[in-house]
């Protein structure tokens, strides 16, 4: 180390040099207390000798609590009264953030120098920060001169509009750090945030923040943080689009704290602007405004306990309980104990269940009304529900599903495990049993039936429901009497269930009306007795009557497999008794027939509710004594079905059969085999010529319907059949 006055030296020539190594031997922290003060000494003495106006040196390296810096050359300018430094450093490493600050420049006008420390209170700094870029600062730093430690204080960071100060002192006892931002972007703290490998989702994000950030530590550890927030703005995504906000600005406030090898966190939310998306979960903050609080342990063993959680989200939930998460299981949610205060539609089923709703046909219900009650889960598995139902109401506006005013209680409870040893302890077997259930409702309307006022009493256990006593449910004009109604492994594959009702008789007008069929007289009523479904077949035990047409359907050996999939199937026996025919042909506009009609409709099957096969006869009853007569039009329609619809109009428009509106028939009949699409056909009887009577005449005016055609296009048939229905009938001139 040496000393040239400036006085004997040209101006142009190199200021002394303080140069360190500290790659020889020994011990690096020997050279780090050796050079700093060392450099202190050489400063002080030029003082005493008042010849030296300037001196510069280099260290190649200094190391302290925490930090380290690389390649520092230091100018002294050292005038009568005032010692004024500037310092060029390569590369600062600070070894809590694991981060590098490059080609930082610093400028004190005024150093202060005493036995204890090296100060700068008036410091302008210049360097590249990670992330920042180029930064200009000013701020204040000391550095201990015998325990390395380092207090700054920075102000004037830029962050995009924003301004932020830091003020943090790094010691061998542990480091402290307060960060505070004034309408600092988003933009360029994302960035930052990436590069000091914060553990963040990766998302693209504007905005802005004003925040206070206060943290504490040792070394690389953070010990405790605090934090107060306001985003203003927000908008962001990620690239899977599961995450996604639009002009969201909230404010949060949250305090982390290690304990042992686990962090204690307190942290609150508060929102009423901007909208913020969570697949599939969508929540418009300014219609409802959001209160979250939280407090609780997440454990080195990666638990999330949530000792405390409350919501008040305005208009849609409130409710506050307690919940353990551990996010590497299949299913995170391990354990929650929730007291739901008020959930409160529309708003639950606009921010929550109509996302969840989107693929379905209640994706647009109106929802009005409450619930509240308790939930509880453990093991990852729900345990016991209890709701209580205020005047809740659903419509889909279709009318295919409409509840009116539900009220009541629902209990559920998760099934017990058999026990091994009979108890008689009645308390124990009272909390193994889910209390009983009662729903009511003012009415409703199910696939456009009319539904009136009634109530349910049930038992919920496991996945098993059971009826308590009978109840009656109101449809259109008649009622549908439940007097047993059981159902077991409700939301598995192998779902069951059994019902024994009543059909009190209801109109089949009205039912037709309701679902857009032509309309005929009659009522349908009868017992359902046995109707299950096991292994997804739906059977029924005994045969269901309806008087229709002054006449009587019986409906036998029903079977429904798959009902629940995109393609059931259907079978069943139909048989038809002594139909009034003027009654049925007037309901579906095929021409006036008087008389009547029995047959069957064997071998039924239906894919997708489609015909596929059957064997159906139809014929007029033997013994029938009623008037027989049929119109032109009827003629004409049957004459199509059997392939000889040109023939019977000709025979209609020509000759004295032109002036009759109707004829006198001996009896009439059709009969359809449908195999692969193929509808096989005969008659009453056989006619001339390999044909068969569709209409045998009788009397004068006489006509015969007679069908050439044994096999018909079974699709070209039914849109056949749908537009002769539809039609007008001929004209005969």
């Amino acid at each position: 180390m040496g000393f040239r006055p400036r006085r004997d030296r040209p101006r142009d020539a190199r200021p002394a040099r303080l140069v360190a190594n500290t790659t020889r031997r020994g011990p690096r922290s020997f050279y780090k207390r050796l050079l700093v003060p060392g450099a202190s000494v050489a400063i002080l003495a030029a003082t005493w000798v008042g010849a030296v106006d300037d001196v510069g040196f280099e260290v190649e390296r200094i190391d302290g609590a925490g930090w380290s810096a690389e390649n520092i050359a230091i100018r002294l300018d050292l005038p009568a009264n005032a010692t004024r430094a500037s310092a060029t450093i390569a590369r600062i490493r600070l070894a809590a953030q694991e981060q590098e600050l490059r080609d930082v420049r610093i400028e004190c006008p005024s150093v202060e120098i005493s036995a204890a420390t090296i100060a700068c209170r008036d410091a302008r700094i210049a360097g590249n920060l990670p992330s920042l870029g180029v930064q200009r600062l000013t701020g204040r730093v000391v550095f201990g001169r015998h325990s390395g430690a380092l207090d700054i204080e920075l102000g004037g960071l830029r962050l995009g509009e924003g301004l932020a100060k830091v003020k943090a002192g790094m010691s061998q006892s542990g480091w402290h750090a307060r960060l505070d931002m004034d309408r600092a972007q988003l933009e360029p703290l994302l960035k930052l945030a990436h590069a000091l490998k914060l553990p963040l989702p990766q998302l693209t994000a504007s905005g802005e923040t004003s925040l206070s950030l206060t943290a504490a530590g040792s070394q690389t550890s953070l010990g405790e943080a605090h934090i107060a927030a306001k985003f203003v703005d927000l908008t962001a995504n990620n690239e899977e689009g599961s995450l996604a906000t639009d002009k969201l600005s909230f404010s949060l406030r949250a305090d982390v704290r290690q304990s042992g090898g686990d962090w204690l966190f307190q942290a609150e939310v508060q929102s009423n602007s901007g909208q913020a998306y969570a697949q599939p979960v969508f929540l418009d903050l300014g219609a409802h405004a959001l209160n979250l609080s939280a407090s609780g342990k997440w454990g080195s063993d990666g638990v999330l306990g949530v000792e405390q959680f409350s919501i008040d989200h305005r208009d849609v939930a409130r409710g506050q309980g307690s919940a353990t998460l551990r996010f590497d299981d299949e299913q995170p949610l391990r354990a929650l104990s929730l007291d739901l205060q008020s959930l409160e539609f529309p708003g639950a089923y606009e921010s929550y269940f109509q996302p969840l709703l989107l693929d379905t046909n209640f994706k647009s219900l109106q929802t009005a009304g409450e619930i509240s009650g308790q939930v509880r889960v453990e093991d990852g598995v729900p345990r016991k529900i209890d709701l209580k139902l205020a005047g809740v109401t659903l419509d889909d506006g279709n009318r295919n599903l409409v509840l009116k005013e539900l009220t009541g209680d629902w209990h559920w409870l998760e099934a017990q495990p058999a026990r091994s040893t009979a108890s008689d302890d009645d308390d124990e077997l009272e909390q193994s049993r889910a209390a009983d259930s009662l729903l009511r409702w003012s009415g409703g309307t199910l696939l456009n039936l009319d539904l009136g006022p009634s109530e349910l009493q049930f038992n919920t256990q496991g996945r098993q429901l059971r009826l308590l006593q009978p109840a009656r449910l109101p449809i259109l004009d008649g009622a549908l009497e439940l007097e047993s109604f059981r159902i077991r492994n409700a939301g598995l594959p192998s779902v069951a269930f059994i019902v024994d009702a009543t059909i009190q008789p209801i109109s089949v007008q009205q039912l037709c009306r309701a679902f857009g069929w032509p309309e005929f007289g009659g009522r349908i009523g009868g017992k359902i007795s046995k109707l299950r479904m096991r292994e997804k077949v739906v059977t029924l035990g005994t045969t269901l009557q309806a008087q229709v047409f002054d006449g009587e359907v019986k409906i036998s050996d029903l079977r429904l497999e798959q009902p629940f999939s995109q393609w059931p199937r259907f079978y069943s026996n139909i048989a038809l008794d002594n139909l009034d025919l003027e009654l049925v042909t007037g309901a579906f506009s095929f021409g006036r027939i008087t008389g009547r009609l029995s047959g069957a409709v064997n071998g039924l099957q239906l894919f997708n509710w489609t015909p596929v096969a059957f064997d159906a006869r139809l014929f007029t009853p033997p013994g029938d004594r009623s008037r027989h007569r049929i119109s032109q039009r009827a003629v004409q329609n049957i004459g199509s079905i059997g392939g000889g619809g040109a023939g019977v109009t000709a025979a209609l428009s020509s000759g004295v059969m032109r002036f009759f509106d109707d004829f006198n028939y001996d009896r009439l009949g059709l009969s359809c085999r449908l195999e692969n699409e193929v509808c096989y056909i005969d008659g009453v009887a056989p006619a001339p010529n390999g044909g068969y009577y569709l209409v045998k005449g009788k009397g004068l005016p006489r006509i015969d319907v007679i069908g050439g055609a044994h096999r018909v296009d079974w699709p070209r048939l039914v849109q056949q059949l749908i537009a002769l229905t539809q039609s007008e009938g001929p004209v005969v001139r």
